[in-house]
């Protein structure tokens, strides 16, 4: 770990997440909308852009769960230090505990706010603010579990979109 340059992988991939599952809602919304067959093209590029999505996700969450999920019993305390460092550094974690600070901090990351809309980003924080408090979940965290969380809902929405696609494609217009 010495002087060893380490980007922000979980960004990164969350970041293309949020991109192609966009880019794939709006192909597949491009397909549904067009009359006939003439927009196959459209279909298999939105499908490419889902998968490509789901990769990217899956890929940000084992990226999460390395960075914020427990220690391995072989870690070394120099890893705990580096991954603590790394965590402040890239201002992954939130320093606010309560729901109005934890608001105003959330709308001021510049990352969050790119990908999610305001009212996404109120919603969420409002769902997952109460769950966050109980058992062993840190509420430093919960800046990736927002992220996740409307991952997950962008994934559900395509998903949807992919289906009715797929009916519209075996139907034939």
């Amino acid at each position: 770990m010495n002087n060893v340059k380490v980007e922000n992988q979980l960004y990164f991939k969350a970041g293309l997440a949020f991109d192609s599952y966009k880019q794939a809602l709006k192909a597949f919304e491009s397909y549904l909308a067009s009359p006939g067959l003439g927009a196959t093209p459209e279909y298999y590029k939105a499908r490419n852009y889902l998968r490509d999505a789901d990769k990217f996700y899956e890929e940000s969450f084992a990226e999460a769960k390395k960075l914020l999920g427990p220690l391995p019993p072989y870690a070394s305390s120099e890893f705990e230090k580096w991954r603590t460092d790394f965590l402040s550094q890239n201002k992954i974690l939130v320093e606010s505990q309560e729901f109005a600070a934890l608001k105003e901090e959330l709308f001021q990351n510049g990352q969050l706010v790119r990908w999610i809309e305001s009212p996404d980003l109120e919603r969420l924080l409002a769902k997952d603010y109460e769950a966050q408090k109980t058992g062993k979940r840190k509420m430093a965290n919960i800046k990736v579990r927002i992220m996740l969380d409307r991952l997950q809902e962008l994934a559900a929405l395509a998903s949807g979109l992919k289906k009715r696609a797929q009916e519209k494609l075996q139907g034939g217009a």
